[in-house]
């Protein structure tokens, strides 16, 4: 299967806000800014994953890099995104498909 990396994402963590008038808000740091192939889902593969068939989720594809955890997020074109999912394709190292529902 041929991928087409041709869409920038960026892989965040929120972390609490430094400094001396914290408020309890978190910064967003980007961790890594990889190009992605991003795919809709099918209604079934929503189903599965027990998301709601109304919430807004989508497959990214990026080349396999070690340190994506279920604790970052994802952010494309303004969106942000949950991981829900995170796979090494075929156990083989060459590409990790992220599974991301929209934070609303």
């Amino acid at each position: 299967m041929a991928y087409h990396f041709n869409n920038r994402i960026e892989i965040i963590e929120l972390v609490p806000a430094s400094g001396p008038e914290v408020h309890g808000d978190d910064e967003e740091v980007t961790i890594f800014k990889p190009w992605a192939d991003i795919k809709t889902m099918q209604g079934s593969e929503v189903q599965t994953l027990g998301l709601s068939g109304h919430e807004l989720s989508s497959r990214f594809i990026i080349r396999y890099r070690e340190g994506v955890k279920h604790n970052h997020k994802i952010k494309f074109k303004g969106e942000t995104y949950d991981i829900v999912s995170i796979t090494n394709d075929n156990e083989k190292n060459r590409t990790i498909t992220l599974i991301g529902k929209a934070v609303t």
